[in-house]
């Protein structure tokens, strides 16, 4: 579960709920993170000053109001935080209006309003009591050294709160010259038709028909990208590692070669004592010492020249 962003009171007159505030909207944009393309590494942002082009550690920025183009007051966070608001822990109701009255260009942020532990009952009196009276409650909060003017309405099954941009924040239209060239009054006979066209695609609001469309396809697309990266790429060479030859038909050949050969040669070696054992009718051979001494006795040569390592030269005479 989420944590509250504010523990407090709703209150007003003799009423008092304890109550926890909840950010009822969290924008599910896709974020980027900006790359060095050439090894893909986080780009880290420095605070540079634009006089010496030295980077400035964060214990000697100070903040600056600009009066005029690069003249500015130089103010300190204590100094700032004198003109806070009082931090309260308590939403005072001023006036209750009807919710049509408040045009929808003041809604600056909504959140979620619930009751403290064992406050139910005096908020539930309060759910009843506001969608029975048909008006919602205008009133101040102090969050984030910041103070909020909002409105506490029925939402659901119980109340929601929306954060309100002042009067002061709105642009006003008077600021955009394009509404003052207006063209010629619109005929009935075309009002007709567009209403006519308003009636037919006329439908109660249902929030889960709307999706985010860009969203899902970019996100699909980032997960075909990611898949299409992850697949078994042959490495770079390094251009100080040595060469490597890829492996070729030739190399596999030459493998398959080999294995053939061991595979003969531990077929061989399963009759290697007999093997042994036969002598060349013609050529050299080099014998141990008993194969020697078993040649020497076949052809009656008496001589005692027999020795442990014996060489015996059996090639035919020229």
């Amino acid at each position: 579960m989420s944590r509250p962003c504010w523990v407090g009171s709703l209150s007003f007159g003799l009423v008092h709920v304890p109550v926890r505030l909840y950010a009822a909207v969290e924008p599910r944009t896709v974020k980027f993170h900006q790359l060095h393309d050439a090894d893909g590494a986080r780009i880290r942002q420095k605070r540079v000053c634009s006089a010496d082009g030295q980077e400035v550690p964060f214990e000697r920025v100070v903040k600056g109001y600009e009066l005029r183009p690069g003249h500015y007051v130089e103010v300190t966070s204590g100094e700032l935080e004198a003109f806070d608001p009082k931090s309260s822990r308590s939403i005072e109701l001023e006036d209750f209006v009807k919710l049509e009255e408040i045009d929808p260009g003041f809604f600056e942020a909504s959140y979620h309003l619930v009751p403290e532990v064992e406050a139910e009952r005096q908020y539930s009196l309060l759910v009843e009591a506001l969608r029975r009276s048909g008006r919602v409650g205008l009133g101040r909060l102090v969050m984030r050294h910041r103070g909020h003017l909002c409105v506490v309405r029925p939402f659901g099954r119980g109340l929601g709160l929306s954060s309100l941009y002042y009067a002061e924040d709105q642009i006003a239209q008077d600021t955009l010259p394009e509404l003052d060239v207006m063209g010629p009054r619109p005929s009935e006979q075309e009002v007709e038709m567009v209403l006519r066209l308003i009636e037919s695609q006329s439908t109660p609001f249902e929030p889960r028909r709307y999706h985010d469309t860009h969203r899902q396809r970019l996100l699909s697309f980032l997960e075909r990208r990611a898949r299409a990266q992850s697949k078994v790429v042959e490495p770079a060479v390094s251009p100080s590692a040595p060469m490597q030859a890829s492996p070729t038909a030739e190399r596999l050949e030459a493998f398959r070669r080999i294995e053939e050969g061991i595979a003969a040669l531990r077929q061989v070696g399963r009759g290697s004592a007999q093997a042994e054992r036969r002598l060349p009718e013609r050529g050299a051979l080099r014998l141990r010492a008993q194969a020697a001494h078993e040649v020497r006795s076949r052809e009656g040569n008496k001589a005692e020249e027999a020795g442990a390592s014996a060489d015996v030269d059996l090639s035919e005479p020229s």
